[in-house]
């Protein structure tokens, strides 16, 4: 069982009223200058690219987990990397009242030599989903430590997640904007 703080219940106005409240404090999508797409809607299932732990448009934290980082700090990376990637879930598919639920995480974790805490790490991340998603947040996860990761991010969060309902084509374009 899921232990959770969400208020998703059967009450269809709650639940709607809550999922309101999780998109008004989920912050902007941080944009990319690279050339991918952020989030790909295939069918029924939206895949959203790895996120850094970007804040108004710079890293949150940077470097290596268990050198200049502790695991808490690592830990606070990985949930900005899950609030980013909910921002871009709900902005590219309707809103998060369109998720179903996540279906998987990947994080990845820049690690020192002879570190072994990055499922402690990557908890910030899975943490983030069930407090705020409940039992949509929960998710089967594979934990990689990596040497390094772009921009000198200490860690890195990919997610599939299953929709709702079958969304027309998304201009993404618009949305990086």
């Amino acid at each position: 069982m899921v232990k959770s703080k969400a208020r998703l219940c059967s009450d269809p106005l709650l639940s709607e009223r809550y999922i309101a409240e999780i998109q008004k404090a989920l912050p902007r999508p941080e944009t990319t200058i690279y050339p991918y797409e952020p989030v790909i809607v295939d069918g029924m299932t939206a895949y959203l690219a790895g996120q850094i732990g970007k804040q108004d448009g710079g890293l949150a934290h940077v470097g290596v987990v268990g050198q200049e980082l502790s695991v808490s700090e690592g830990a606070s990376s990985a949930r900005i990397c899950a609030q980013q990637a909910l921002s871009w879930l709900s902005a590219s598919t309707g809103g998060l009242a369109n998720l179903r639920r996540v279906l998987r995480m990947t994080c990845y974790v820049a690690h020192a030599d002879g570190f072994d805490q990055i499922s402690e790490v990557a908890n910030g991340a899975s943490d983030y989903l069930i407090e705020t998603l409940g039992e949509r947040g929960a998710h089967s996860r594979s934990v990689i430590g990596v040497k390094s990761l772009p921009r000198n991010a200490p860690v890195l969060v990919e997610l599939t997640a299953a929709l709702r309902n079958r969304l027309p084509s998304v201009d993404l374009v618009t949305l990086k904007q």
